[in-house]
């Protein structure tokens, strides 16, 4: 999936985020299909880990900040990618690189992206607007 201006949410951190996480399942998903992903699957993991850590806070203080009135639906999303994420790790962990895991990972990541970002936090541009 690209990224378009039309999943913009007016803060510009944030979208710059977005962006990149657009990016890195691209450039993953094409390493994958040039067979490379044992190489590149623990960097996506340890990508994903940071993201996550560093971003889902600061856009979780926007959307009360903002009083984007799907805020909660929001936290809760990412909890559970959170979630997701961790079962991929101890996947990993357990048994080291699989390639139906990392085209799983990258699926996950595109479905994220596509009814995460395109559905719900694009309701930050509206309320940054007001």
């Amino acid at each position: 999936m690209k990224w378009s201006d039309e999943y913009a949410t007016g803060i510009e951190r944030i979208d710059e985020q977005h962006k990149m996480i657009f990016k890195m399942a691209e450039d993953f998903r094409a390493a994958l299909d040039e067979g490379q992903g044992e190489r590149t699957y623990g960097l996506l993991l340890d990508f994903l880990d940071r993201y996550c850590r560093g971003h889902f806070g600061f856009e979780e203080r926007c959307m009360e900040e903002y009083r984007c009135p799907v805020a909660q639906r929001n936290k809760e999303a990412h909890a559970s990618f959170v979630e997701v994420l961790g079962g991929f790790r101890q996947r990993c962990a357990a048994s080291g690189y699989l390639t139906a895991d990392a085209r799983e990972l990258v699926d996950t990541v595109d479905r994220w992206v596509a009814d995460h970002i395109c559905r719900i936090d694009v309701h930050l541009k509206d309320c940054v607007r007001e």
